[in-house]
């Protein structure tokens, strides 16, 4: 479950899904504290967040904290 970047709350299911090039775009809203983000995959790998703040987005790198969140327990 993808966690926001700006409070890191748990979102649920993302708002919107696409293809851009070679990415599978998924696009969440954050119920506590309104961000919205994309998470951008190549294959089954998270390559980079998006994150909307102060109405522009902002490149967030995929660190091990945000490939661990998507891992399966």
């Amino acid at each position: 479950m993808p966690k926001c970047p700006n409070c890191t709350a748990h979102a649920r299911q993302p708002v919107k899904e696409w293809n851009f090039g070679q990415f599978r775009v998924k696009m969440y809203n954050c119920a506590k504290c309104g961000n919205q983000f994309r998470e951008y995959f190549m294959g089954n790998t998270l390559k980079f967040v998006l994150s909307a703040h102060n109405g522009g987005l902002a490149k967030i790198g995929a660190t091990k904290e945000t490939m661990d969140r998507h891992k399966i327990y």
